[in-house]
């Protein structure tokens, strides 16, 4: 167990080193509208706050509000938009912003453990079979990497021994 929770804060912290500095493009989202449910064709439902949906790009104010104090928050100065990105972390999961102007928005949505499920039920340890089972063929796959896109979202599991060590709901590109 405590090497998954090594692997899993190996892994955050790499990701939020990529996602601060690494440069991407600004995501083509109206910086003051979240994106209609319809091109979010992947979200995720938090139980713990009644099932509320979290996708990329929502106003991240309207997140706080219904999911409350998280466990933990982390703040840096963003390298791809001015001001900070924010990490907001809760049981299970993790939320990361942008910001734009006064406003931030989801980034990302990454579940950590197998206590939280996609509206799927596709839980952290899951294998590849119940992934395809639930999602079908993926629009890319690698040995460590499965990605679906819809909409404006993508849903990636990060695969080690056949298994997702990772879920994370981003922006798709």
């Amino acid at each position: 167990m405590k090497k998954i929770i090594c692997l899993l804060c190996a892994v955050l912290g790499v990701t939020l080193l990529f996602s601060a500095c690494g440069g991407s493009a600004k995501p083509e989202i109206a910086p003051t509208q979240a994106p209609a449910a319809a091109e979010a064709a992947y979200v995720f439902r938090a139980a713990s706050a009644g099932n509320f949906e979290i996708r990329p790009g929502q106003d991240m104010a309207k997140v706080l509000a219904a999911l409350g104090e998280p466990q933990s928050y982390f703040e840096a100065a963003s390298c791809a938009f001015d001001g900070l990105d924010k990490t907001y972390t809760y049981a299970g999961f993790v939320v990361t912003t942008y910001p734009d102007g006064e406003q931030d928005f989801v980034n990302s949505v990454r579940l950590t453990d197998d206590s939280v499920t996609t509206p799927e039920g596709v839980y952290v340890g899951a294998d590849l079979a119940a992934i395809t089972a639930a999602y079908g063929e993926p629009a890319e796959q690698t040995e460590t990497l499965l990605r679906y896109t819809g909409g404006n979202t993508a849903l990636t599991f990060t695969m080690e021994n056949g298994k997702a060590v990772s879920i994370e709901y981003l922006l798709a590109e």
